[in-house]
Order: C-alpha cells, then sequence, then structure tokens
C-alpha cells in the first residue's frame, strides 16, 4: 500500500519527495480528489516532481498511485465523513463519528494487524517494557505503565527528554522493550530515543498516527492508527483501541499470575482497612486539629 511505500523510501526522498510524503500521509482525504497539477499546487512543487515522486515509490506514475489512494478512501472514511457533514442533529453526528470509527478500525485491522500481532509477541518476551511519549504521548505511555506494574509485569514511564532519556537508558538491559506512542506529532525526542535504543540492540516499537514522524521511521515496528475524525480533531479513541488491545493480547498468557497478583493486592486493601479501624480517633483528627489551630 501506498502508506508502506513511502515509510521504506522516506529516509532517501529529497526534500520536495518528502513535502508530498507528508502532505498525502496526513491529508489523504483530500489528495483522493486532486490531479497531479493541484497536488503540486497545494504543497508547492512542480508538477513533474509529482509524477517522478510517484516513480520513486515504484509506481508507473501518479495515475496508478491516486487509484490506490481512491479505493483507500473510498473504503475507509468517505461515506461516514459526508454523513457528519450533512447531519443536523446531534445524535446523527455522533451516530456518523461511530460509523466512521467503525470503519477506520475495521479498515486496520485488515491492513495493519500483523504489525500488532508482532508487537504483541515482542511486548510478552521482554524483560522490562521501557514507554515513552510527548505530550499527550507520554499520558498513554504513563497510563499503561503503570497498568502494567499492577499486575506484574516489570515496566516504566518516562518523558523523552534529555535527562529522561538519559537516566532511562542508564537501566536498560538487554531483553528490554522500548515503546513509544508519537499520536500525530513530530515527537523528536521520542525519534531520538528509538535511534539509541536501536544502538544498543533492544527492539523498538512505535504506535502512531503518522507513518513518518522521526520514531516511527526508525522502530522496528511501527503501528499506524488512524487519527483523522470528521469532528476536524485528531481522534485519540484508535490509539487507546490499539493500546487496550496490546495490554490484552501481552496479558491474556498471563492469567494465573495476574490472579495471584490481584490476591495479593486484595490481600494489602483488607490489611489497609483492618489498621484504619484500629486507629484511635484522636489520632485520626490529630493533622486535622493541627490545621485548624495553625491555619484556620
Amino acid at each position: 500500500m501506498f502508506k508502506e511505500r513511502i515509510r521504506k523510501h522516506y529516509e532517501e526522498l529529497t526534500p520536495g519527495f518528502r513535502k508530498l510524503a507528508n502532505f498525502i500521509m496526513d491529508n489523504t482525504l483530500d489528495v483522493a480528489f486532486l490531479t497531479a497539477t493541484e497536488l503540486s499546487r497545494r504543497v508547492g512543487v512542480d508538477p513533474a516532481t509529482v509524477v517522478r515522486f510517484a516513480q520513486e515509490l515504484e509506481y508507473s506514475g501518479f495515475r496508478e498511485l491516486s487509484r490506490e489512494i481512491k479505493r483507500y478512501v473510498r473504503d475507509r472514511v468517505t461515506a461516514s465523513y459526508r454523513k457528519v457533514g450533512e447531519a443536523d442533529a446531534t445524535e446523527d453526528v455522533l451516530r456518523g463519528l461511530i460509523e466512521n470509527a467503525n470503519q477506520s478500525m475495521e479498515h486496520f485491522v485488515t491492513t495493519d494487524m500483523a504489525s500488532v500481532v508482532e508487537a504483541v509477541d515482542i511486548l510478552r518476551d521482554a524483560n522490562h517494557i521501557w514507554c515513552a511519549g510527548e505530550f499527550t504521548g507520554y499520558d498513554i505511555a504513563s497510563f499503561l505503565a503503570h497498568n502494567f506494574t499492577v499486575y506484574g509485569v516489570p515496566a516504566t514511564a518516562f518523558e523523552p527528554s534529555m535527562a529522561g532519556t538519559s537516566t532511562a537508558f542508564s537501566q536498560m538491559e538487554e531483553g528490554d522493550v522500548l515503546l513509544t506512542f508519537a499520536g500525530n506529532d513530530p515527537s523528536i525526542d521520542a525519534g531520538y530515543a528509538v535511534k539509541l535504543a536501536k544502538e544498543i540492540g533492544l527492539h523498538t516499537i512505535t504506535i502512531t498516527g503518522s507513518g513518518v514522524v522521526l520514531s516511527a521511521r526508525h522502530a522496528d515496528i511501527s503501528i499506524i492508527v488512524p487519527y483523522k475524525s470528521p469532528a476536524g480533531v485528531p481522534s485519540f479513541g484508535p490509539i487507546m483501541q490499539i493500546v487496550n488491545l496490546i495490554w490484552e493480547g501481552v496479558m491474556t498468557p498471563r492469567q494465573e499470575a495476574t490472579k495471584e497478583k490481584i490476591t495479593e493486592v486484595h490481600k494489602t486493601m483488607v490489611r489497609l482497612l483492618e489498621l484504619r479501624a484500629e486507629t484511635p480517633e484522636y489520632e485520626v483528627a490529630a493533622p486535622q486539629n493541627i490545621w485548624r489551630d495553625n491555619i484556620g
């Protein structure tokens, strides 16, 4: 598919070709309705560059590339986008958004499921899972790492800043895996973390909304999730669905160990409740009294 070809050739593309690649990846719906000349005007390149770009991706020309993009859009988003655009009632808008989300995930399962399977297999065997992301990507990384830890899977989240990445890498060992979340932002620092992880021989996985961000281009496995929405804002629903799918896929073989971990957690909770019941009322009230006497 054209997205895989763009990712495959991206590192070797000229600046003009990269502008075209970025525009096609980020505006696929629009590109499906543009001629080569119209696309060149939108991107700011010569029309001949559009043709040579398609040939660089191993198509016979732009017409063949355009046909593939049109099929992709027709199968994936056109109908639901139209429904949302024509809807007046809030319920109709929401139903259109649900239909678009369902179509996006169905297409994802058809075209990209193999990358998720490979990622789950690698994560199941990981000694330690390091989760990283910038902006909202860090929130997802932190959420997933916390859940892994609660159920006995060694995992740590870190922000890929200079200090955060350096600290994390000082603790990484053979057999660890780096899992990054890039959304649809550039995620340059996450990309640097991926490159460093590969240099020391670790498996790298990126979950992203764009196949041309730095971390996606350099990761061993890039899972490209749909993020375009008829609402006109990036959709974070699909990436959370894929994160949950990976989470459940990794944990499925660990069901017995998970049950034991949950039992331990519940035992500790029971003991904490017992301690609360045993604590004299004056000890519970003491901090409140101090606050009242000194602040109130």
